[in-house]
């Protein structure tokens, strides 16, 4: 049977067979935090809060994201940043990986909110158009320093930055894991001990804790994962854990639990398809989907943008779409993300990343041996 985009999506290959479940829970994760921006838009405007505050839990996706990024950093590169110049490489191919989508997408969401702002229209959270705002998001510092009350343009970047500030933390944090992987692990339950404890403390929800210390932890224990894989290759069963784990995950983000329960449920979900793939224990399911792991920062950084495009702007503010016509502009919506997302993936952002990571800046014999994941 024909299915539109198919031949557009088979040419999708995973980065490394070794790594499967991890690009299904990547993609996992990117499609939780799709539901996670939309989901309010499928009922009616009076119970909105109420379904946002329920749901909410479905943003700690962004940490199984940390998680998942200190590993396979420390898979790839661990051993490999052993000057001044490796270390130069590795973050110009984090700048080649992250960067071109980013500023691309940056562009688009200003030309769009700026063109319905000028015909009069507005969205939901419209972001700010302060200069300063916005070259902050340029430069990703709005991770870091808050523009005032100013919402900034594709707002789901503010994590991008938190990655870029773990990616010059982890020299640092890789030496430690290499002198005393024990001490590594102190360190990392130390400090998410400190962010749970402020978190209750302030008694806000995880999602509001300042960037850089929302990702410090679960970066770390990613990072932690790796140097303890041999002890995960005991673990018995772990697909079997992966396949218990996610569901209940999901029921507990999407109940209103407590976030540091669902959190806590996140790091097993995470731990277990790890073991899995030190085991090299990969399912059918994961087989078939671990593909469309390639697109999960395209799915990230594209789906707040047709969000706001078709069911914010065409179904919530111009048709005033009742909940059957919405799901048919929700459904649409999801579709464009995925084409959209792949198109991205294979023609713009796969490209870009070439030639960054082709430019010789900084002479090194490692070069050749570094994967660009």
């Amino acid at each position: 049977m024909w299915v539109p985009g198919a031949k557009l999506f088979s040419r999708l290959r995973p980065a490394s067979g070794e790594l499967l479940n991890l690009d299904f829970l990547r993609f996992v994760a990117s499609a939780g935090i799709v539901a996670y921006h939309s989901l309010e838009f499928f009922v009616p405007k009076a119970y909105r809060e109420a379904l946002n505050e329920q749901t909410r839990g479905l943003s700690l996706f962004v940490d199984l994201f940390f998680v998942i990024s200190g590993f396979v950093i420390a898979y790839v590169y661990c051993g490999k940043i052993g000057s001044l110049a490796d270390f130069g490489i590795f973050m110009q191919r984090r700048v080649g990986r992250l960067v071109p989508l980013h500023l691309l997408t940056l562009a688009v969401s200003i030309v769009i909110i700026g063109t319905a702002a000028a015909l009069g229209l507005t969205v939901n959270r419209s972001p700010s158009f302060d200069p300063r705002c916005i070259a902050q998001t340029a430069v990703f510092l709005h991770a870091i320093v808050s523009c005032g009350n100013g919402i900034s343009f594709n707002g789901v970047s503010w994590s991008i930055g938190a990655e870029m500030v773990m990616y010059l933390l982890f020299p640092l944090l890789a030496w430690v894991g290499y002198r005393t992987k024990t001490g590594l692990l102190v360190a990392t339950l130390a400090v998410l001990l400190i962010v749970a404890a402020v978190h209750r403390i302030e008694g806000g929800a995880w999602e509001l804790l300042p960037t850089v210390p929302r990702a410090l932890p679960s970066f770390l224990i990613g990072i932690s994962l790796f140097c303890w894989r041999d002890a995960l290759r005991r673990i018995p069963r772990p697909g079997l854990i992966l396949a218990a784990s996610l569901p209940i995950a999901l029921v507990a983000m999407t109940t209103g639990m407590p976030d540091i329960v669902s959190l806590a449920l996140v790091y097993v979900v995470a731990g277990s398809a790890i073991a899995a793939d030190v085991q090299g224990s990969v399912g059918a399911a994961v087989r078939r989907i671990g593909p469309l792991g390639q697109l999960t920062y395209s799915l990230y950084m594209w789906h707040s943008i047709l969000i706001t495009v078709l069911m914010n702007g065409i179904g919530d503010k111009l048709l005033h779409a009742g909940s059957g016509l919405m799901l048919v502009i929700g459904l649409v919506c999801y579709a464009s993300i995925l084409v959209v997302s792949c198109i991205s993936y294979l023609f713009i952002e796969t490209p870009a990343r070439r030639w960054i990571d082709g430019l010789a800046l900084f002479p090194s014999t490692t070069r050749t041996e570094l994967s660009p994941r």
